[in-house]
């Protein structure tokens, strides 16, 4: 079962990718590594979510890590057994179960631990028509799972892809959303919408649930027409709330509940054009950049709008504010047939908290430049494997019991691609590791953990390191799971190569190996001034810029493939400067220029006659 992703509609690599990686990572001196590839479990279902990574792992009562992940081994594709894959980490060995733990045919399973002990898992089953949530409950020191069913909306409506966090004054709070049943599976509308975000609550650990199927106020058909599979989330800290909604046509927001879900507020952490709200790109239909409603320096295209790549994750911290992170993504719809279209050669991972506030926004890493050459060497989409997102995304988030907290994603690596005679070349994906001291405020050098000695030596080229999972309260050591594959993209989703055995992988990293070094974001700054004359030019093309100190500053031309084309210096010193670079040996078509002065940095686009 999959949400439909957009076409494949053009590819544009970043102009610009942060910069290297921390040169020189830091290894305590005495720490104990553990020995590579450590596995969890195995499956062939391998696309783990369509969106936002659920809770997937955590330690459980007797504080051994607990690994779960959406299982399947049918070599057909059939995946009748499909369901929750469950492991147990005892004496430094996983113990994997060979079956699901539901009694029924299930997937998108998520997690969590109560402060009681006990483990409850939800998942959704296919089994019933219409489809139902399943409630699978382990109680303190049980061994046997308990098997109960959400009670869906009315009118048969069903429920898929849900989501689960725990909190409340006692720890025993059970959060749970899903969708109603989308139309292109045999759904109704549901108050007006195709597929509706619904919300269900447990005070008693899950044994029973005095909120069933309720609508979140403005979550409703007043604000969408639909909500995509698996482009939501849900977090809980104590009596604190939220739930993130990450559409791509539509306002990434937040809605917040301070007594434990019982009343909710609305938060818009990006605020998408008005008129183009629930755009549906149906046959013959079309906008103009007048209904977008501002210029975007940094968009692909004029008629590109930027916005959520459907990824996202929430963390609250101790003063009950929330943080969220999500790959950046523009979207288009340029063509009078039916259907809309992302980029998936956008890159930057944004990061937003409450104090920020609407449209606010930092991009805080990224797929990272690694050779130095200041873009990444994409040529076509056929190099990017599948996951129909950003080229750096995945966010999962923990903090621990001192606040700090923890960041993982998956991100496209430059020095690595399939180009050893697979099906396709791709470039693969590692996973990242990051750390902020201060609340967010600033970000730590990011660490890539797929590499030795995390990584075999001999398999590090052929790896590919998606779907990290973080628990929410992290210890001495940054515990994760990953989906590890030998092929860039999926299988199930986007089809872009067979059916193959995915390891899911855990690692554990000592917390002060992380980096220490500061990373200060580079952030797009309209203070720039940048300015181009003439706009179509022929001969000279004439730029001015608002440089700040009298360090230097450069600017870059890049064709629309992100390639760089020439690069020039501005002159030392601060104020308004100017300077003239010859364009009359381009080829005619649309080029970039951009100017970057330290951590600061403005595209404008230009016509070469």
């Amino acid at each position: 079962m999959e949400k439909a992703p957009f076409s494949k509609k053009v590819i544009l690599p970043e102009i610009s990718a942060p910069g290297p990686e921390y040169p020189n990572p830091i290894y305590q001196s005495g720490a104990q590594y553990r020995n590579p590839e450590e596995v969890a479990g195995v499956t062939r279902f391998d696309a783990q979510a369509y969106g936002c990574m659920p809770s997937r792992f955590f330690r459980d009562e007797n504080g051994n890590p607990v690994a779960t992940w959406h299982f399947g081994t049918d070599p057909t594709g059939a995946f009748p057994e499909r369901g929750t894959g469950y492991s147990v980490r005892e004496n430094g060995a996983w113990t994997p179960s060979d079956n699901r733990i539901e009694t029924v045919r299930s997937g998108f399973p998520a997690i969590a631990r109560l402060a009681n002990g006990a483990q409850i898992n939800v998942s959704h089953s296919t089994a019933f028509n219409p489809y139902r949530l399943l409630i699978n409950r382990k109680a303190p020191g049980a061994n046997a799972w308990t098997q109960t069913f959400l009670d869906n909306a009315p009118g048969g409506a069903g429920g898929l892809w849900p989501r689960i966090a725990v909190g409340g004054a006692d720890g025993n709070t059970v959060h749970v959303i899903g969708i109603t049943t989308p139309s292109a599976f045999g759904g109704p509308v549901y108050k007006g919408m195709d597929g509706h975000l619904l919300y269900w609550r447990s005070t008693d650990g899950g044994l029973t649930w005095d909120i069933k199927a309720q609508i979140i106020p403005g979550c409703d058909s007043s604000q969408y027409t639909s909500i995509e599979a698996d482009s939501y989330t849900i977090e809980a800290n104590g009596e604190t709330v939220a739930i993130g909604v990450f559409s791509g046509w539509n306002n990434t927001e937040i809605y917040k509940s301070f007594d434990n879900g019982q009343n909710w507020e609305k938060i818009i952490v990006n605020d998408f054009p008005d008129a183009l709200e629930n755009y549906a790109g149906v046959l013959n239909d079309s906008y103009t950049f007048d209904d977008i409603g501002y210029y975007d320096p940094n968009a692909p295209d004029s008629l590109a709008v930027f916005s959520s790549d459907g990824f996202g994750a929430l963390y609250i911290d101790a003063g009950s504010q929330v943080h969220a992170w999500f790959g950046r993504m523009y979207y288009i719809d340029n063509d009078p047939a039916a259907g809309s279209f992302y980029y998936p050669g956008m890159n930057g991972l944004v990061y937003w908290k409450e104090s920020f506030g609407t449209d606010n926004l930092e991009i805080i890493t990224g797929a990272l430049d690694l050779n130095g050459d200041t873009v990444l060497n994409i040529s076509t989409i056929n190099e990017i494997g599948p996951y129909f997102n950003s080229l750096s995304s995945f966010p999962t988030v923990g903090a621990d019991a001192d606040g700090n907290i923890y960041l993982a994603y998956s991100a496209l690596h430059e020095l690595f691609r399939s180009n050893w005679g697979a099906p396709v070349d791709q470039f693969y994906r590692h996973i990242y590791l990051m750390k902020s001291t201060d609340n967010g405020d600033t970000w730590r050098e990011r660490y890539d953990i797929t590499k030795v000695p995390f990584v075999d030596e001999f398999i590090l080229p052929y790896t590919e390191a998606v779907y990290p999972a973080l628990p929410r309260q992290i210890g001495d050591n940054v515990e994760l799971i990953y989906q590890q594959d030998a092929l860039p993209g999926l299988d199930l989703w986007g089809d872009n190569h067979g059916s193959s055995e995915n390891g899911i992988v855990y690692v554990s990293v000592p917390a002060d190996s992380i980096p220490l070094g500061i990373r200060t974001p580079n952030r797009p700054d309209p203070s720039l001034a940048l300015r181009l004359t003439p706009n179509p030019v022929n001969d000279l093309l004439f730029i001015s810029a608002a440089i700040k100190t009298d360090a230097g500053a450069r600017a870059i031309v890049f064709d629309m493939l992100g390639r760089p084309v020439s690069t020039h210096l501005f002159a030392d010193g601060s104020g308004t400067q100017t300077l003239q670079i010859p364009v009359h040996q381009l080829l005619q078509g649309v080029y970039l220029l951009r100017v970057e002065e330290g951590n600061r940095f403005e595209v404008r686009k230009f016509v070469k006659e």
